[in-house]
């Protein structure tokens, strides 16, 4: 079960309930290693932050599927092409902001309602959407 129990590691696992509030691995099937990042230590340096920050908005036992979605994404986006990855990087902080109820007000100025010539958004004068 090495394979399957690494950092990055997106498998499918059969476990079993312990004692107290603890799991353990039966058996696990692993679906995608992410290789390329293992290889490049850039690519593993922006992939440990999305996963850190993904860590620090779940909690365990949450029926997160849509956040689960969006690291595979972006970490299969990393591992697999040459984007720049401050882009990449940028994206997925965005999209992960909506799917917590933080999402952006982006089409008009939250202060006076223009919807014109907009250059920025400022996160703290958004509404958030929960």
């Amino acid at each position: 079960m090495l394979a399957g129990t690494q950092f990055l590691c997106f498998g499918e696992y059969v476990l079993y309930k312990g004692s107290g509030d603890s799991y353990h691995i039966n058996s696990c099937e692993p679906i995608e290693i992410f290789y390329n990042v293992r290889t490049d230590l850039d690519k593993l340096q922006y992939v440990a932050y999305v996963a850190k920050i993904v860590e620090d908005v779940t909690n365990e036992n949450d029926s997160s599927f849509n956040i689960l979605q969006l690291l595979l994404n972006t970490i299969y986006t990393i591992s697999e092409t040459e984007c720049n990855m401050e882009l990449v990087l940028s994206i997925f902080k965005i999209r992960l902001m909506s799917l917590i109820g933080f999402t952006p007000e982006v089409l008009q100025c939250t202060n006076c309602g223009e919807k014109e010539n907009l250059n920025f958004f400022s996160i703290k004068s958004s509404r958030a959407k929960v």
